[in-house]
């Protein structure tokens, strides 16, 4: 079976796994959503620049909750709410810190651009992954984004792969009306920690051969 097929079939079990925690993760998607109301209000009122960056910690810190609620249902756990508390602050600074950086330098023109450009590029391709890791195997900060690092160049196909679907998740939320947002994050980061299970488990295999 070839990469990109096993993908393709992770990604439907992660969807599966989903539906089947539906109810929860319509909630675990309301209280992400609700943590970045700060964020929307204010860059809808054009705040300052470090106002913005500011506002993006929070919901950051709910990605990294909603992260451990996503692998316990990738694992087939009943997943609950409270896992929602379980925050990673070191690692939620990590992205909210590149995602700002990378904002300021698209919005600054010229080579800025270009370099918040593969920035924003090696965040999306690196983030699933980061807070995937960090969940399964309880590994915080640094130590999660370098464990994805290593599982973005050692897949680079399926961290792609998470990327087109994290696309055509917004092109769903905009055709929905945003009611589909309430879902969108949840389910990718279970389709995130799906696949990041099975690499784990591959390099494990791999490193237990040698």
């Amino acid at each position: 079976m070839t990469a990109a097929v096993t993908s393709q079939a992770l990604a439907r079990r992660g969807l599966l796994e989903c539906w089947h925690e539906l109810p929860r993760a319509i909630a675990a998607g309301a209280c992400f959503l609700a943590s970045a109301v700060p964020f929307a209000v204010a860059a809808v009122a054009g705040a300052p620049g470090w106002i913005l960056a500011l506002a993006t910690v929070p919901p950051a810190l709910a990605l990294t909750g909603l992260a451990r609620f996503a692998a316990a249902t990738a694992r087939g756990d009943r997943p609950r709410l409270a896992l929602l508390l379980d925050v990673d602050p070191v690692l939620a600074l990590v992205l909210a810190g590149g995602g700002s950086l990378a904002g300021i330098a698209l919005a600054s023109g010229g080579g800025a651009a270009l370099a918040g450009g593969l920035g924003a590029a090696m965040l999306l391709l690196v983030l699933p992954y980061a807070l995937a890791y960090g969940a399964l195997r309880g590994r915080r900060g640094l130590r999660a984004v370098r464990g994805a690092a290593i599982l973005v160049a050692y897949r680079p196909a399926w961290a792609l792969t998470l990327v087109a679907l994290g696309c055509l998740g917004g092109f769903a939320v905009v055709a929905s009306a945003g009611v589909l947002a309430l879902v969108a994050p949840p389910l990718l980061l279970t389709v995130a920690a799906v696949q990041t299970a099975a690499l784990l488990d591959e390099i494990d295999a791999l490193q237990g051969r040698s």
